[in-house]
Order: C-alpha cells, then sequence, then structure tokens
C-alpha cells in the first residue's frame, strides 16, 4: 500500500504598493498544485486584511508530499471566460532564485510557510533582501496604444487655441453598452461603465524625464513637445471602443473644465495597413454644443500575442543580468562589418542624403548638393578575408574570446529568419549580347533557396566587370559562397558554441524624417517578429541571448510578447550625421531614455559619440537601472573603448576586432569563465558537504569506540569482584 503524505500550507503575502480593485495577488509554483507556472493554473489568494503598511493576502493549499516546492507571487487582473480564467499580469516577482519549501520526512498535517520568522508574512517583490519584480506579457490578450504627439492637436476654437489641455481616454465595453446601458440625451454627461476585462495605464515622454501612471481624473496634461502613450489590454479588441475626454487646464485649481469629447472604433486589426507605416486615426473634437472645435490625430499599435509558444513564470539566463559583472564584448556582425553600406547605415559617420541617393526607394530632394560633406571614419577591417554575419565570422569572435557577437536577422519571402544587414542585395543579370547587368532585389522578395543559390552580390557593388571575373574564378565554389552569406538564424544555434551570447538586432525598415523609407512595402509587425520569436524560444537553450532594435514600435511588441530575454533600444541620438529617423522617439539618447522607460526595456544601446558628449547620462540610466550597449566606430578605439569602460557601460560592440584583441590579450569568454566558477562554487558546497559528513561518521565512530570501552571496562571490573567475592569465601 502507497501512502501519501499531503501537506496544508499557508501562503501569505504583504502588497505595499497601491493595487486597483479589479487587481488580485496569485501564488504559482513548481509543482501541480500551484499550477507548474503556468500563467492559466495560477492560484487566486483571499484579501485578509487592509493595514497602513499595504494589503494582507493569503490562503491554504494542499500540497502532496515533495522534498522542495519553488513558487513566486504575482499580481494580475482575472478575466474569466466561462471556465476559464484568463490573467492580465501586471507584476511577477522576478528573484532568480524562487521562493522555497522544504518538507521535513516527518508525518505531520500542518505546515507553514518557511520564510524566516521576520519574513512572514512575505513582502510581495522582497526576497532575501533582493528586491526584483517586473511587467507580465500578452499571455492571451492584445495591447493597443494610443499615441499623442503635441503637435497633432489642432484646437479651431480662437479662444481655445493657446490654452493647456488634458486628455483622457476611457475605453468602451460595447458589449456591456448594448446589453446594460441606457443611451442618455446629452452625450457630454454620458458614464460610461469601468469594465474588469480592460487594463489601462498611461505615459508621458517629456525631455525633463518620463512620467508613468495609471490615468488620473483629468488624464494627462498636454504640453509643447510632449509625447502622450495610452495604453490598454483586453482579450476582446474587436469589442472595445474609445471615449476620449479633453479639458482645460486652469493652474490656479485643481478643477478642469470638461471641454469636448472624441470618440475612436475598435482597433482590432492591422489589415489596413498598407505599407509598413504606422495605422493613423484622425476624428474631431466635438464641444458640448455638438459642434467640432479642432481634431486630433491619433498614431495606433496592435499588438497581438505571441501564438504557438508556451511561456511560464521562469526566469532565463538571459534576463537576469549579475551585478558587478564587467563590460561584455560584442563582436559587430562578427569580427566587424566588411561590407560598403548600400542604404543609410546606422553604424557608419557618411553624408546621410548620399547614402540616401544609392537607395531607389528614397526619393532625395534636390537641394541634396547642397548638405555637407563629411569624411567616413570608418576604418578597413583587417578580417576583410572573412565575411560578416556568416558562421566563419562568428566562430572567429569566439575564438578570440569575445562574449556575445551581434548580428542582424530578417525574413526571406517563405518567412524565414536569415541573418543579413542590408534590406537589397544585387544579383546579376547575363546578357546574350549586352554586358551584364546588376539588379538590386529586396531580401524580403527572394526565398530562402533562392538566396543561398543565386549568385547574389552586396548591393553596394557597382563594377560588374569586377563581379563578372570573380564569378568565373569561383565557378566551382561559388555557390556554396553565396549560401555561407545567408545563413539562418536556427544553423546560427545549432553549429556555435552555446558559451557564445547572442545580440539579436530585429532589422525592420523604418521611414526618415526627410522622405522615404529603408524599404518600402514591408512585413506587418506582428507576423514578422512572431517568426523570429518562435525560433529564438524554440533553439535557446541555455545561451545568453539579448534582443535590440532601431525601430521602437519593434521593441514594444518584442518587450510585450514574451519575457525570457532582454529587449534594447538602439537609439542614433543626435550627434552623429546619419539621416533621422521619422519617429520622435529616436531623435537622442534622452528621448531614448524615457522610451524605455516607459515601455520596460531592459536598455539602451547608444551611439559612442553621444555618451561621450554627454558622460554623465551614464549615471541617470543606472539610476533608472537599466543596461547601456554602446556602439560606433569611436567605440573601437582603445582610448575611447577604456573611457567607455570606466564609465562602467555594460557592453561594447566593436568592429576591429583584431584590434581589440591585441589590447585585450587576457580575455576570456565571460560565460565560459562564469560557468566554471560556477562549478567550482559547487564542487566547493559539495566538498564541504562532504567534509561534514566525514566529521559526522568520524564522531559517531569515536562514540562508538567509547561506549564500546567503557562497556569493556565494566566487564573487567566485574570479573575482578568475583574474583575478589571467592576469595573472600
Amino acid at each position: 500500500m502507497i501512502r501519501r503524505v499531503v501537506y496544508d500550507v499557508e501562503f501569505g503575502v504583504l502588497v505595499k504598493e497601491k493595487l486597483s480593485p479589479c487587481d488580485s495577488v496569485l501564488v504559482t509554483g513548481s509543482c501541480e498544485q500551484l499550477g507548474e507556472w503556468l500563467p492559466n493554473r495560477c492560484i487566486p489568494l483571499n484579501r485578509i486584511d487592509r493595514t497602513e503598511d499595504g494589503e494582507m493576502w493569503s490562503t491554504n493549499i494542499k500540497i502532496h508530499g515533495r522534498d522542495k516546492v519553488f513558487y513566486r507571487y504575482v499580481i494580475a487582473q482575472i478575466v474569466r471566460s466561462d471556465d476559464d480564467m484568463n490573467l492580465i499580469v501586471k507584476k511577477w516577482e522576478t528573484f532568480k532564485e524562487a521562493r522555497q519549501l522544504s518538507f521535513n520526512p516527518v508525518e505531520t498535517n500542518d505546515i507553514t510557510d518557511n520564510e524566516e520568522p521576520n519574513e512572514f508574512p512575505a513582502i510581495f517583490g522582497c526576497y532575501k533582501g533582493i528586491q526584483r519584480t517586473d511587467i507580465g506579457w500578452l499571455t492571451g490578450q492584445s495591447e493597443i496604444q494610443l499615441r499623442f504627439h503635441s503637435n497633432s492637436l489642432h484646437i479651431w476654437s480662437t479662444k481655445l487655441r493657446d490654452k493647456t489641455l488634458s486628455l483622457k481616454v476611457s475605453p468602451i465595453d460595447l458589449t456591456y453598452q448594448l446589453e446594460n446601458e441606457e443611451i442618455l440625451s446629452d452625450a457630454s454627461n454620458q458614464q460610461y461603465t469601468p469594465t474588469s476585462k480592460v487594463f489601462i495605464q498611461s505615459a508621458i515622454l517629456r525631455l525633463s524625464g518620463c512620467e508613468t501612471n495609471i490615468q488620473s481624473d483629468y488624464g494627462a496634461i498636454i504640453e509643447k513637445d510632449d509625447y502622450v502613450i495610452v495604453k490598454i489590454q483586453t482579450f476582446e479588441p474587436e469589442n472595445v471602443a474609445y471615449h476620449i475626454d479633453f479639458y482645460l487646464v486652469d493652474e490656479l485649481t485643481s478643477l478642469r473644465k470638461h471641454i469636448g469629447f472624441a470618440y475612436v472604433l475598435p482597433i482590432h486589426s492591422n489589415l489596413e495597413l498598407t505599407d509598413n507605416k504606422h495605422l493613423n486615426r484622425i476624428v474631431p473634437i466635438i464641444g458640448l454644443k455638438h459642434n467640432p472645435i479642432g481634431q486630433i490625430k491619433i498614431d495606433v499599435l496592435l499588438i497581438t500575442p505571441l501564438e504557438g509558444i508556451t511561456q511560464k513564470f521562469l526566469v532565463t539566463q538571459s534576463k537576469y543580468w549579475r551585478e558587478g559583472r564587467r563590460p561584455v564584448n560584442v563582436g559587430h556582425r562578427g569580427l566587424g562589418k566588411t561590407n560598403a553600406e548600400h542604404n543609410s547605415s546606422k553604424h557608419q559617420s557618411t553624408d546621410p542624403l548620399r547614402h540616401r541617393a544609392s537607395d531607389p526607394s528614397i526619393n532625395v530632394p534636390n537641394n541634396s548638393s547642397s548638405a555637407s560633406s563629411i569624411p567616413s571614419t570608418t576604418r578597413p577591417v583587417q578580417t576583410k578575408f572573412v565575411s560578416e554575419n556568416t558562421l566563419a565570422s562568428f566562430k572567429g569572435a569566439f575564438q578570440l574570446g569575445f562574449d556575445f557577437v551581434e548580428f542582424d536577422v530578417q525574413l526571406s519571402k517563405d518567412k524565414v529568419p536569415v541573418v543579413y544587414h542590408d534590406f537589397q542585395v544585387a544579383i546579376t543579370l547575363k546578357r546574350k549580347v549586352q554586358q551584364a547587368e546588376l539588379f538590386v532585389v529586396p531580401v524580403k522578395d527572394l526565398t530562402l533557396p533562392q538566396l543561398q543559390s543565386l549568385k547574389i552580390h552586396h548591393a553596394s557593388e557597382t563594377d560588374v566587370s569586377k563581379v563578372e571575373e570573380e564569378a568565373d574564378e569561383d565557378d566551382q565554389t561559388g555557390q556554396e559562397n553565396f549560401r555561407s552569406l545567408f545563413p539562418t538564424l536556427q544553423e546560427l544555434f545549432e553549429q556555435l558554441d552555446p558559451h557564445l551570447g547572442f545580440n539579436v538586432e530585429i532589422k525592420y525598415a523604418m521611414e526618415y524624417r526627410q522622405g522615404g523609407s529603408e524599404q518600402n512595402y514591408y512585413f506587418e509587425r506582428n507576423e514578422y517578429i512572431d517568426h523570429i520569436l518562435r525560433c529564438l524560444i524554440t533553439h535557446a537553450g541555455k545561451r545568453v541571448i539579448v534582443l535590440s532594435t532601431f525601430d521602437p514600435d519593434c521593441a514594444s511588441i518584442l518587450r510585450r510578447k514574451q519575457t525570457l530575454f532582454p529587449v534594447l533600444f538602439l537609439t542614433q541620438g543626435d550627434k552623429g550625421d546619419w539621416p533621422q529617423f521619422l519617429d520622435v522617439r529616436t531623435w537622442s539618447i534622452n528621448i531614448g531614455l524615457c522610451f524605455i522607460v516607459a515601455e520596460h526595456l531592459s536598455g539602451l544601446a547608444a551611439p559612442a559619440l553621444d555618451i561621450l558628449a554627454d558622460k554623465d547620462f551614464v549615471k541617470h540610466v543606472k539610476e533608472n537601472g537599466k543596461l547601456l550597449f554602446i556602439w560606433g566606430d569611436e567605440a573601437s578605439d582603445k582610448d575611447v573603448s577604456k573611457s567607455l569602460i570606466d564609465l562602467k557601460v555594460d557592453g561594447l560592440i566593436f568592429d576591429h576586432v583584431a584590434e581589440f584583441k591585441e589590447e585585450h590579450s587576457t580575455t576570456e569568454n565571460l560565460f565560459v569563465a562564469e560557468e566554471r566558477e560556477e562549478v567550482e562554487v559547487l564542487n566547493n558546497f559539495r566538498q564541504r558537504q562532504l567534509e561534514l559528513k566525514h566529521r559526522q561518521l568520524l564522531q559517531e565512530l569515536e562514540t562508538l569506540k567509547s561506549a564500546r570501552e567503557t562497556n569493556n571496562s565494566s566487564s573487567i571490573s566485574q570479573i575482578s569482584i568475583d574474583s575478589n567475592y571467592k576469595h573472600l569465601m
């Protein structure tokens, strides 16, 4: 007969932060009774008390006998659909080592949480003196972001034109309104019942800093050059519309006068996108007398959940960045870039308009000749015989002791993630009579077999005769060489040492401020990123992976769809002379910092020029608890790199890898070294355990020996007494 031991465990946690009425506290853990880390199987706790310190939540759960159980606490909004429990995860504990329960093998019916006496009840987000929490991911709901730039608000009324206004967004549950709400005659006084199916919060990006909060009674004040983001999460985006109220701000009083409103219809599809441009809404602002008083342009982003991948409340090695870790060395495209940039480069200091002129998809203004010509700072790379973004280049960087390699990932026409930097390639077209011609084709328009079999050249190639000579000389091995120029992301996971970290730059075609874009008619963002993330999550294993992108919307999408890998926002800054992107969030490192705080990204990747011009910026990044990577040709200079290392940046992206190795010949791959340290710590711990066990055994032997000697002495004494007794008799 098998006997099962069941423990009745009390889980109690004190939440010090303010919770909304819709919020719940839940527990998740490693055993079946705690849901095995799955969001839809978390166990809700009960609110049992409110004090000045916060809210106390508790519940009892029967756990079947095991040696150890690991668990974490979660704050979420529960949305029930039929018999299913869905969660909008707002915050969860992200300690590297989860909370732990240890059970004694003795038979008992009751056991309490094994926190230290001074830690019971547990404090949410705090464990063993460490405070660490993070926002959740899209477990099944979608996120709609409504973005308002101050320049997009136009008030026609002369009385209100120069006044300061605030706006508040209220979601409307259309199904609830139709079933339960009576329509009042006065639309200005119409009240919309808040729904527990929607989570809403807002953020304001301004040069003085970033403000993130759940909306106040009168929403957010819009000042000049402000960028307001309102985020709504819901499982039914097709049934949620948006009511926007506008208020007149009076500095003399906290009360604000309601002056008008606007409506936005449900947003649940990206099919309206005709290109890779943003989804926009231009809606009229209606006054209280039902007359139009202005209009506002709303930039919209729809983020859908990642399908086909089950994500759990687990902290990966990638997401946990060890404190005190030295700056990581990142090989740019492996051993360094070897190709001249075809279109506007983000990693090269050259005349931006000249680069844009080389891209057929960009219309250059007629006055482009008046642009100042700044000489390139790019030096020849010593590893020019190993092409960038190839397996050979990545292996070479690892052999030199680099911690990471940075490479660019985009999709082929058949939706396979491939490693290649530029958005276009050149194909040789041979003619019977005329000379061969180089024809520029977007990577997105070629399938993987085509990319790996056609005679494809870098799009910067212009000398057709030279290309023909190289092709004739290399007819035997040409196909293999062309294949190596387009390794797939999966091949990198399969063929590179797992200790080599991946800094994966997600390429996405962006629009330029002066008109045009890097590539027309690009993929829809959600589908594009889903294909790349599925490959990353499926093949990641224990490899340390950092994601990065120049596109702010892609950065937001990457952060919302997963919580396994840190996301860095690549910013151009404002010190370089490359073409400026249209999106205001890319214009400076200060705006970039505001953006990563508002979107809960892990860090920023900034150009060396901007950091050297404002060294105090590193301190601001660290005060916000973010990572800072540095890129640019200047970072490869030994004096500059030493200065940046002294500033305590977290990573340096190098181009001139061979030169760096000469300066740092003793550098060892960080993750090899850390793994060896962890093994040594584990071995030392095991050795101490063996020594302790050995001492315990010796003590037991000494005790047994002493007991035996005592018994022997007693026997000898008894024999002596018996002899004396006989003698006396």
